[in-house]
């Protein structure tokens, strides 16, 4: 059986493709699809008379396709493999396969949403050349790995028309060809760098003209890479263990006669090959791929393309090149080029008084985004995926979450369509006169003129409720805020605040904002953080119908594979930081036996259900006796997705009892 290809583009890397399906004897070329009918038919006529597609999405359409080589400029790449990926093609994608990481994650999760087969255009990772190069580091041939340098770049003259020089198509020498001694830097230390330090110069146009950079691995080892466009480089790699060295003077465009030159104790040693083209060992592999079933390739997977442009991001960053599809001014439309889908609202909804919109049960917590092209991609999908509450804060990144958020929306024109929770008024400033300047600029950071809910991020113990009560009902009367209430406020304080305002003829707190989850919170994540896992603090909130907004509503790990690493005093791997929990975090406020029985019993209902422990956790806050918002902060969008799973899951009386360890089996 053969793998039948089509061609997405016409330019001079797709005859390149072209030529090695042809090459083949494991594809076959079928069709070509461009922009214009005209280019299409020049095509095929150079090929044999292959089908002709005047428009992308025809080529897509066609029945009698298995695969789809993906070959536009660097910015089209993301929307035309995700729409190859939903019609159910498999994908080879020209590197670099995202402008970015939250492109790369956009297009790997298409691949797993729809059991697809995606693979990242490095044809050097396929060669047998490459495959030597892993067999010597395997074999220890020059001891203990101490330093890599690696080049990839060219001469080419100025033109800011041109695909290599202007911006907006993603150019310059880090996207173009130093993806490439990233990913051999990355495959020869078999990790991630810790950190990635550049220098190099721009282009008018804003892309980069040559560029190097250093990056430093956990285990001593460093990388210098070096790229350009406007710079030629000597386009080798070389890599220095203790013992010798490995010189590949040809890494990239791997010659059908390749060599490779090993130094170690005073000899030198000529390794060489002779094998078929390049790019046909990678025309091979994807058909080899196919006929065994799988969706990935062991010679550069999905989390290898992912950590390439992770560290690009950083490349970039250093030297300060920034793509227009990258600002908000440019923030048309989700990534996989249509409008976004607000139509969705299979995921349950809920409704609080004076809110004026139902709520998904599901909140989209903005704090862990890097970046508008992270945000961007996390937001959408939640939204397609039929949330529309985002919980954001005034200190949150100092200010930058709230703008992204805000930049957002309003690229999105959706704001009557959402619900934005925001926060206030947090140690130190956690007094009634500093709620009004926070809440104007965060306003103005959002971009909108009220906020749906507003939160009172910390109390303040020497403050009368009443003066908190006062403070918020003058932003309410002016519309700048819809309903209110505490997050992190003890039930005495509450019920302080609720009394003065029912005797002043005032509005108070509809919701609360605590910690909540399966796993009780024994020490605060932060200083001044409280939870709502009491069975006071559940029959208050029942009994008063205040809604409840519960932050680490998962418990921050405790309740994934970290935990068995942890509990057996190992690392999970996962140093921390930011608002990424480290292990002795969930070890000092999640660790206890009650909890650990509560795990114990949630993992044999996951078992029992056919779910996931997370799913279990989190179905556990939603079905409380009091209305429930819980507050998700996926990273990824796979953690987006893990929690929506939760969402499927019924709870019955007796599984909550035990889950509360009410009762015994």
């Amino acid at each position: 059986m053969t793998t039948k290809w089509g061609i997405l583009a016409t330019g001079r890397i797709a005859h390149t493709l072209a030529n090695a399906v042809q090459n083949s004897d494991h594809a076959e070329l079928v069709a070509v699809g461009s922009r214009s009918q005209d280019n299409a038919d020049k095509f095929a006529a150079e090929f044999g008379g292959i089908t002709a597609y005047g428009t992308y999405q025809d080529l897509l359409n066609a029945s009698d396709i298995d695969a789809i080589y993906v070959s536009t400029p660097h910015p089209q790449h993301v929307e035309w493999t995700i729409k190859a990926l939903d019609a159910g093609k498999a994908v080879l994608c020209e590197k670099p396969m995202g402008l970015n990481h939250a492109e790369v994650m956009a297009m790997v999760h298409a691949a797993q949403v729809n059991h697809g087969f995606l693979l990242e255009a490095f044809m050097y990772r396929m060669h047998p050349q490459t495959e030597k190069i892993r067999e010597l580091l395997s074999d220890d041939a020059i001891g203990e790995l101490r330093h890599i340098q690696a080049n990839f770049g060219f001469y080419s003259p100025f033109n800011p028309a041109t695909r290599l020089w202007a911006a907006e198509l993603g150019g310059g020498g880090i996207m173009d060809v130093g993806c490439y001694p990233v990913s051999m830097a990355r495959m020869i230390v078999g990790a991630e760098p810790i950190a990635v330090a550049a220098t190099g110069k721009l282009a008018q146009t804003g892309a980069d003209l040559y560029t190097a950079a250093l990056l430093s691995f956990e285990n001593g080892v460093a990388a210098q890479v070096a790229t350009g466009v406007g710079q030629q480089l000597d386009n080798t790699v070389s890599i220095y263990g203790e013992k010798g060295s490995i010189q590949v003077s040809t890494p990239w465009l791997c010659p059908a006669e390749w060599k490779i030159t090993l130094r170690r104790a005073g000899e030198v040693e000529e390794l060489t090959g002779s094998t078929k083209p390049a790019y046909v060992h990678q025309v091979d592999e994807v058909d080899r791929c196919l006929q065994a079933g799988h969706v990935q390739s062991t010679a550069m997977d999905w989390e290898d393309s992912l950590g390439n442009v992770a560290v690009l991001d950083k490349w970039r960053e250093a030297v300060g090149v920034v793509y227009p599809q990258e600002q908000a001014a440019t923030l048309a439309s989700p990534v996989y080029g249509r409008a976004l889908n607000t139509a969705n609202t299979t995921m349950p909804r809920d409704t609080m008084a004076g809110v004026g919109k139902s709520m998904s049960r599901l909140v989209m917590g903005c704090d862990n985004q890097p970046n508008l092209s992270h945000a961007s991609v996390m937001f959408d999908h939640f939204i397609e995926s039929g949330g529309n509450v985002f919980d954001t804060a005034y200190i949150y990144g100092g200010g930058r979450i709230e703008t992204l958020l805000g930049q957002w929306v309003t690229a999105r024109g959706i704001r009557n369509e959402i619900a934005i929770i925001g926060k206030g008024a947090h140690t130190p400033l956690n007094r009634p006169e500093y709620c009004r300047p926070q809440l104007m600029e965060s306003l103005h950071r959002l971009d909108t003129d009220h906020l749906d809910i507003y939160f009172l991020h910390r109390d303040n113990l020497d403050v009368p409720v009443g003066e908190w009560i006062d403070a918020l009902n003058e932003l309410r009367d002016e519309g700048l805020l819809s309903v209110f209430g505490g997050s992190n406020w003890e039930i005495a304080r509450i019920e302080g605040a609720n009394e003065y305002a029912k005797i002043n003829n005032k509005a108070g707190f509809s919701a609360v904002s605590n910690q909540f989850s399966l796993a009780k919170m024994l020490s605060p994540v932060w200083p001044g953080c409280i939870s709502a896992n009491t069975d006071e603090y559940r029959t208050f909130l029942a009994e008063h119908d205040l809604a409840l907004f519960p932050w680490s509503s998962q418990a921050r790990g405790f309740f994934t594979s970290r935990y068995d690493a942890i509990r057996t005093g190992e690392s999970s791997g996962v140093s921390g930081g930011g608002n990424h929990p480290g292990d002795a975090e969930i070890q000092r406020c999640w660790f206890s036996e009650e909890n650990a029985s509560r795990r114990e019993r949630a993992v044999d209902i996951a078992d029992h259900k056919g779910v996931d422990l997370i799913n279990v956790a989190l179905a556990y806050v939603l079905a409380q006796p009091f209305k429930t918002f819980p507050l998700i902060g996926p990273r990824y969008l796979w953690e987006t997705t893990s929690s929506l799973g939760a969402l499927d899951v019924e709870l019955t009386d007796s599984e909550m009892a035990w889950l509360d360890l009410a009762t015994t089996r």
